[in-house]
């Protein structure tokens, strides 16, 4: 897999939140009359922000639902907790051997972090 691209109708919102709140740094961007993105690295997984009002086809979006989600597996829950510019849910113990919280987006996408914890 190379990347995973979100068009938004709300760009600058979406891009805030996954540089400025989450921090994750930016890759590459571009900003011209028929096209606006952002591509910021997830840790090993590259995310693309596209801007759909400056596509010269405009994406029909629709709800993302509860069919897609971001996730992003950190080694130190709790500091990457400390770290973050906002306010995040406990994390919460899964019965499949991880730690986790998930926000979302301000599209709705959730993106869950996600620490794998030592089996006992």
């Amino acid at each position: 897999m190379s990347y995973i691209a979100l068009a938004t109708d709300s760009f600058n919102d979406v891009a805030f939140f996954y540089g400025e709140l989450l921090g994750f740094p930016v890759v590459a961007e571009w900003d011209r009359p028929n096209g606006r993105g952002r591509r910021y690295d997830l840790g090993g997984l590259t995310l693309e922000i596209l801007d759909n009002s400056r596509e010269r086809q405009r994406l029909d979006l629709y709800n993302p639902g509860e069919r897609t989600h971001i996730v992003v597996e950190v080694d130190d829950l709790e500091a990457l907790r400390r770290r973050l510019q906002l306010v995040t849910p406990n994390p919460q113990n899964v019965s499949w051997g991880a730690r986790l919280f998930q926000l979302r987006d301000p599209d709705g996408i959730p993106v869950t972090f996600l620490e794998w914890m030592p089996l006992s």
